[in-house]
């Protein structure tokens, strides 16, 4: 069972300062509350949420820099995701009640499922280490619904690893067909948010 932990709202400010300092101001950052997964008390880093009222087409380069710089100045965020679609209009404070029930696996199987053709459609199974799916607890916005997190990573050892790059390790094409598909036929799914953080500060899978 996902478990959150109270947000640190002081944290918030200072992380669209940072975004706006490299990015013009066109970007966004949202933090949503972190979750424990294990029963052993140990507390885990931040995930925080970018996104742009401009498609991120041309940008994506700036935004893996971005990625990197976030944790050097913000030591409770390891992870960096880039939510597709339209700009968050404001942080997320509340999650999905989720558990391994019936209905929060089936979102994930069926995103899951559109992950693996998709990339067997645009032939990336054997240049992509691994894909892992996530189903997240946070809305955005949007009541009961949940969001999923793809993690296209590239590495050789697993020891160290870096974010597939749309339009040049992921064709753009691919992301915009992932964002259709999984909203059109996975029913509860608000948003799709793209794992774009290196490995160090992030693990290859999602904690």
């Amino acid at each position: 069972m996902f478990r959150p932990r109270p947000c640190p709202h002081a944290l918030l400010p200072r992380v669209p300062r940072g975004v706006d300092a490299r990015g013009g101001g066109a970007h966004r950052s949202a933090l949503p509350p972190p979750f424990h997964a294990q029963g052993d008390g140990r507390s885990y880093s931040y995930l925080a949420a970018l996104s742009s009222d401009a498609p991120p087409d041309e940008q994506w380069e700036a935004l893996f820099t971005l990625a990197q710089e976030i944790p050097c100045h913000l030591h409770d965020v390891n992870r960096i995701v880039y939510v597709l679609g339209e700009k968050i209009a404001a942080a997320p404070k509340a999650i999905t009640p989720t558990t391994l029930t019936r209905d929060a696996l089936d979102q994930l199987r069926a995103a899951d499922h559109i992950v693996t053709q998709t990339l067997t459609k645009y032939n990336l199974l054997r240049s992509l280490a691994q894909v892992p799916v996530v189903l997240f607890p946070v809305g955005f916005g949007v009541e009961g619904a949940r969001s999923i997190g793809i993690r296209a990573f590239i590495t050789r050892d697993f020891m160290t690893g870096k974010p597939a790059l749309p339009g040049r390790d992921l064709p753009l094409e691919m992301l915009v067909e992932l964002q259709r598909r999984i909203l059109a036929e996975v029913p509860g799914i608000a948003r799709i948010a793209l794992d774009i953080t290196s490995k160090p500060p992030a693990t290859t899978e999602w904690e």
